[in-house]
């Protein structure tokens, strides 16, 4: 019979076929979670799986168990951590979220909305929590709800949890020295050595964090480059990170940077939710969206983590214009009771406080928990990797509480893609 005594991803598969690697591929898909009813070979069942499982990868979802696909399958610890409950009779959509230590939202629901039935299978995933660490973390913060830190001092670095070194970002890295660093392959060579002995004279760092997030059209293939040494110079074993968005322009026939290939090198693709730069809503959801959607073209939704402010903002609105301090969200709220500031609502429908010193007037922005939650929604349903929250120490202690309903936090996962 085609394909017994055959080994897993020694051939493609697709529908019709049977044989021993198609019993094995069966025996991944159901740990996995994937319904495959009595089905003995690659059925229409398993065909809808195999789709279902590219569909969250971000290959293309046609069907069939390629090369890509078994790249995936054959890695020790998959990057997406996909989590099934068969629901048992009896029981209640709000003791199953208990069980996982999540709420309802995890599972695409809201508590009290909608029935669960016995067999129903419920699918949830594990998502990254990153955390940027810019001072020393205090007893009281929750380490066991990240998956780990990212920090250009690594004096900084709490106790067992995974450190991605990042060194100084901006404005020490702008669009001009960087198209200087990248000029030439010998400036190249030393600025990606550079880095690797940064990463080398730190024992406790997983990995490197590029921190550019500007880069001129014309340098965009001399980037690539650069990313291509650092690859090499990192192994398999260490994570590599760049940023991408508005300010890293896609390649186009005068230049650029290839998408397709950074995602090829990376690990992880971060997205920095668009800050504020008027008075008004922390998180702008649907510039993020239009990038979301833009990058998701190019770059594998498992490898995208977005960089999310915590922190509070006060504007000071002076004849120059509004000038911005980020502060912490105890101290911002404190501020405001001791300034007698009054909770106004913006023309978007934003509430802030709003008072007047020295003349001028202040307002306030804390963080949303409804924006948050909508933006924990939006992970799971572009199914992403995870967060980076910027920065620790500065957050509303109830930001835990958002990220926990949506999601469990994973574990380091550093498998070369």
């Amino acid at each position: 019979m085609p394909g017994l005594g055959r080994r897993l991803g020694a051939r493609t598969l697709r529908l019709g076929d049977r044989g021993s690697d198609v019993r094995e591929l069966h025996a991944f898909l159901r740990l996995q979670g994937y319904d495959l009813g009595e089905e003995e070979h690659y059925g229409y069942l398993t065909k809808d799986a195999v789709r279902q499982f590219q569909r969250d990868h971000g290959l293309v979802a046609d069907g069939i168990a390629g090369k890509r696909f078994f790249a995936l399958v054959l890695k020790e610890d998959l990057p997406i951590r996909r989590r099934v409950h068969v629901v048992q009779p009896q029981e209640t959509l709000e003791e199953i979220a208990a069980r996982y230590g999540v709420g309802p939202e995890a599972f695409g629901r809201i508590a009290g909305k909608g029935g669960i039935y016995p067999g129903q299978r419920l699918v949830f995933f594990d998502r990254e929590v990153w955390g940027i660490c810019r001072t020393s973390l205090k007893p009281e913060q929750p380490l066991q709800a990240l998956t780990g830190v990212v920090l250009a001092d690594t004096s900084l670095a709490p106790e067992n949890l995974p450190c991605m070194l990042r060194p100084q970002a901006e404005p020490e890295w702008d669009v001009v020295r960087i198209h200087s660093t990248l000029k030439t392959p010998r400036r190249r060579k030393l600025a990606a050595q550079s880095f690797l002995d940064t990463v080398e004279q730190t024992s406790r760092a997983c990995g490197l964090y590029l921190p550019w997030r500007e880069i001129a059209q014309l340098d965009g293939v001399r980037y690539v480059k650069l990313l291509k040494r650092l690859r090499r110079g990192l192994g398999s074993r260490a994570m590599l990170w760049v940023e991408l968005g508005p300010a890293v322009p896609p390649w186009k026939i005068w230049g650029g940077v290839d998408y397709a290939q950074v995602n090829e090198l990376v690990d992880r693709v971060v997205l920095q939710v668009p800050r504020a730069e008027q008075p008004g809503h922390l998180l702008n959801l649907p510039a993020l969206q239009d990038q979301l959607r833009r990058l998701l073209g190019s770059i594998h939704s498992w490898k995208i983590l977005l960089d999310v402010p915590v922190y509070a903002v006060e504007w000071e609105l002076g004849p120059e214009g509004p000038v911005q301090t980020q502060l912490a969200y105890q101290t911002a709220l404190s501020r405001a009771l001791r300034r007698g500031a009054r909770l106004k609502r913006g023309e978007q429908g934003e509430l802030h406080y709003s008072y007047q010193s020295r003349g001028l007037r202040h307002e306030l922005y804390l963080p949303h928990h409804a924006a948050l939650a909508q933006l924990c929604a939006l992970i799971n349903r572009a199914n992403l990797a995870g967060v980076v929250l910027d920065w620790l120490g500065m957050e509303d202690p109830r930001l835990w509480e958002t990220l926990r309903a949506h999601f469990r936090t994973a574990a380091l996962n550093i498998s070369r893609q």
